[in-house]
């Protein structure tokens, strides 16, 4: 993970992109779905969902990593 403000907030808009795919995936994949007829997206709208989890996780962690890289910058004053 890098140590500079800037490249943590430009990965954590990446995350953040990839994160809105995610949900926007499970929508049209529930939208889609016909149990009816047979047509079902169980395992895809899982594995979406599961990522979108993980996206949020890895901008969580580096949310706090610029938290703690400022308290840093802060306390060294």
């Amino acid at each position: 993970m890098p140590n500079s403000i800037p490249e943590l907030e430009a990965q954590m808009a990446l995350l953040e992109e990839e994160r809105r795919a995610c949900e926007a995936t499970v929508r049209r994949l529930c939208e889609t779905e016909r149990p009816d007829e047979g047509i079902c997206f169980a395992q895809e709208i899982h594995q979406a969902r599961q990522r979108k989890l993980q996206l949020e996780v890895q901008k969580e962690l580096r949310r706090v990593r610029i938290n703690r890289l400022r308290l840093d910058a802060n306390s060294m004053f």
